[in-house]
């Protein structure tokens, strides 16, 4: 009996740490991924002049190039229209650069995106995202208009400009794969009846983790003519999105641990119970109230700690493993599984920190959860227990 009460205490924990070491992973990785190819495709940090365009991008990328921890700085102009093929049109974030950017970019070079065709260096050449072109129906090699609408003098007109798909670029991020159409700058500029080359520089970072020290810089480089912006701020709603989510989702595996806990505070109380003969002999052969309540919290620690453990061990292992169990259910399945891809490309992470944050909490609950069965034990009169044994 007094193994089963402590099994199924054990059990509860481990199950309980080992969820939420797993959720937290996911999220983590979630976000990661989602952070690395937003990041990846257009730049950490973007500058941007407080009037009209840059009217020397290319000084500008020189400026910005050489400050320590920048990979790259580029100039792209951008801009807004639609772009249909036999009579189906969808809007569009156009952008413009030049050959040497294109070639540059990680979009091109497999950093960040998956690339069908050629970059469009050539005029009237476009690449386009992958969702966008599933849409469309478009292969490499076929014609679509960019279509932009004018205004003059009161009247509106729209004007078509045909182009050729030579490249499908997929990021795996919705909102670029099923908006984004990249040509040659030169071919933008008439458009969007823009005058000027660029209207934003795109800074890629060696490493994201000094992004403030380089925007500090950035902005005494610069002065207060430019405006610098990262690529959180420009996506807050979608990380404050995923924080919320992260936050609910650890939350609700919480509250499974606290019910895990819940069993060793159940536990200990049936313990007490069916122990209360025992300590009421220990208690006539001299043993006191604070040591029989120490006691209890020990057994139940013990058990709390052991489950919180493996509930480690068991999630740690189970994150380590993910690939391998994910590969082995998808040779074992019919169908390609779009989720089992995604689970596959998902990279899952869990810092020091938290893990440290998950073992205090669990561990301050353990302790709490052995206390009232504790006091109890301690509280058994010795007297009426064994007159009525």
């Amino acid at each position: 009996m007094t193994l089963l009460i402590a099994a199924i205490g054990f059990a509860g924990v481990t199950i309980g740490v080992a969820s939420l070491v797993l959720v937290i992973s996911f999220m983590n990785g979630a976000e990661a991924r989602l952070a690395g190819q937003i990041a990846s495709a257009d730049g950490h940090i973007f500058v941007t002049a407080k009037r009209l365009g840059i009217k020397n991008p290319v000084r500008l990328e020189r400026t910005l190039a050489p400050i320590d921890g920048v990979e790259a700085a580029t100039a792209s102009l951008e801009g807004a229209g639609m772009i249909g093929v036999n009579g189906r049109f969808f809007a569009a974030d156009l952008q413009g650069l030049t050959p040497y950017s294109m070639v540059q970019s990680p979009l091109f070079q497999g950093k960040a995106a998956t690339i069908i065709g050629s970059p469009s260096v050539r005029s009237r050449n476009v690449a386009i995202g992958s969702d966008l072109a599933t849409r469309l129906g478009v292969r490499l090699g076929d014609h679509a208009a960019i279509s932009a609408i004018r205004y003059n003098n009161g009247n509106i007109s729209l004007d078509n400009y045909d182009v050729v798909v030579s490249g499908v670029v997929s990021t795996g991020v919705y909102a670029l794969d099923s908006r984004r159409v990249i040509m040659p700058v030169g071919d933008l500029r008439p458009i969007s009846s823009r005058i000027e080359l660029a209207n934003k520089i795109s800074v890629r970072l060696k490493n994201n983790n000094y992004q403030s020290a380089i925007l500090d810089e950035i902005g005494r480089k610069l002065g207060s003519h430019y405006d610098a912006t990262t690529w959180q701020s420009m996506n807050v709603a979608l990380f404050l999105a995923l924080s919320q989510e992260k936050l609910a989702m650890t939350v609700v595996i919480s509250i499974v641990t606290i019910i895990a806990l819940s069993n060793i505070l159940s536990s200990m109380v049936m313990l007490v119970r069916y122990k209360s003969r025992e300590i009421a002999i220990l208690r006539t052969v001299g043993m006191s109230r604070r040591s029989i309540a120490k006691v209890f919290v020990g057994v139940g620690a013990a058990i709390g700690f052991a489950g919180e453990t493996a509930g480690l061990g068991v999630g740690l292992s189970l994150k380590a493993a993910k690939d391998p169990i994910t590969q082995a259910i998808a040779a074992h399945t019919a169908r390609p599984s779009m989720e089992l891809d995604v689970l596959l490309s998902l990279p899952l992470a869990i810092s020091s920190t938290e893990i440290t944050w998950v073992v205090a909490l669990v561990s301050i609950g353990v302790l709490l959860s052995t206390f009232y069965p504790a006091m109890r034990a301690a509280a058994i009169d010795p007297a009426s227990v064994l007159r009525h044994t």
